[in-house]
């Protein structure tokens, strides 16, 4: 069960990745779908940029929902957005005799309608009243579990209407990006929909809302049953770190008469790791601390926690203030990797949970990314010391 699920993520990651050859709107839907998963806007900041470009009647409605996916997260694009709803707002649709475009197309209708959702409130009110009627005269829907009917469903519903088709996994999926309500019906749906890989056929943009699906699914699970885990929810779990840490120890003053002011500082790497077996050995009871692996030649390599059940690797880091700091720990994390997945290694796969020390979070992203790059790495967790645990400038 285990493999299966991994086998299906990487199925699923591979399947959403970006695919220059799929129109804008496709490319955007499924940047801002995976936003959480990969930490970045890089590549739909570039879209949005570009789909400011054209003008006359080189501007298509596509540009539009582009700008909108973008402005959904960065509102930065709110001018360009405005500026290409104005424009789609003139046009005329479901005009006899003329191809329906727009007025049908799903991501289009979405991204416009997400945009529209973050505007000031009155021109929100004018805009969405005007998207309602528009979505109003659609077409009968088609057959049941349509992906673009399902996206029209979304977009609907963002705006207040009544919608019936949209697909378990997309609602599933709107839970996780906009906590958007989805019940266990759906949840369960959802898991069917994403095991047997229903709606492979409808490419990048399916796969990108399926991987979001699980993504939430294995995150919000009941409970976390040994031997049935998944190195996905491991990575889900380790998620979890800087919020766990909300209650850890830092007093300013003694919190009983007897007692005296505690802190539990995070000094170096071995107070990480010992933060990492307090979370993970309670839940595996084959984990191994300090497991030594395979020789080459003289040296004897030792990673910091195995998980035999999971031919998984855990690794903690340590990161300390230096401009060369984060190029630091991705070599050192490159060269662990390909020692403990040398040939022959039973383990595949590797979770590496870094701790900043002086919380520079703008520079996480792009940690993460390389860091995401290295082969076998399938979490890279960083976790930025607390604000309350205030420590002297370097």
């Amino acid at each position: 069960m285990t493999h299966l699920i991994d086998q299906l993520s990487e199925a699923l990651a591979i399947a959403a990745s970006d695919d220059v050859n799929q129109p804008e709107h496709a490319r955007a839907f499924s940047q801002w779908m995976g936003f959480r998963h990969h930490g970045n806007i890089t590549i739909l900041a570039a879209l949005g940029d570009a789909a400011m470009a054209p003008n006359g009647a080189a501007r298509e409605s596509k540009h539009a929902a582009v700008l909108g996916y973008a402005y959904h997260l960065d509102p930065g694009f709110q001018a360009a957005f405005v500026d290409a709803l104005n424009w789609l707002q003139q046009r005329s649709f479901f005009v006899p005799g003329r191809p329906l475009a727009f007025e049908v197309d799903g991501i289009a209708l979405l991204g416009v309608a997400l945009g529209i959702s973050k505007l000031p409130a009155a021109k929100a009110k004018e805009a969405a009243s005007w998207l309602r009627n528009l979505l109003a005269k659609q077409p009968a829907p088609g057959n049941p579990g349509d992906w673009n009917d399902a996206l029209i469903a979304s977009a609907s519903e963002l705006l207040g209407l009544a919608a019936s088709t949209m697909t378990a996994d997309l609602r599933t999926a709107l839970a996780e990006r906009l906590g958007a309500p989805v019940s266990e019906e759906d949840k369960e749906a959802a898991w069917t929909l994403i095991a047997e890989r229903r709606g492979k056929n409808d490419g990048m943009t399916r796969a990108a809302t399926q991987q979001i699906a699980l993504h939430f699914l294995l995150k919000n699970s009941t409970s976390i049953r040994p031997g049935a885990i998944t190195v996905e929810q491991v990575i889900n779990l380790l998620e979890g770190l800087s919020a766990g840490l909300r209650h850890w120890t830092w007093e300013d003053k003694p919190r009983t008469p007897k007692s005296a002011i505690a802190r539990w500082e995070i000094e170096n790497e071995y107070h990480v790791q010992n933060l990492l077996w307090a979370v993970l050995a309670p839940v595996f009871t084959d984990i191994d601390d300090e497991e030594w692996l395979k020789s080459l030649g003289h040296h004897k390599p030792r990673a910091d926690f195995a998980v035999p059940s999971l031919d998984l690797i855990v690794e903690a880091k340590f990161l300390r203030a230096g401009k060369t700091a984060f190029s630091k720990v991705i070599e050192e994390v490159a060269a662990d990797a390909s020692t403990y997945l040398q040939e022959n290694s039973p383990y595949r796969h590797i979770v590496v949970v870094i701790w900043d020390d002086i919380a520079r979070t703008e520079e996480h992203p792009e940690l993460r990314k390389g860091l995401l790059k290295i082969r076998g790495i399938r979490g890279a967790i960083i976790v930025p010391r607390p604000a309350k645990m205030g420590r002297a400038a370097y």
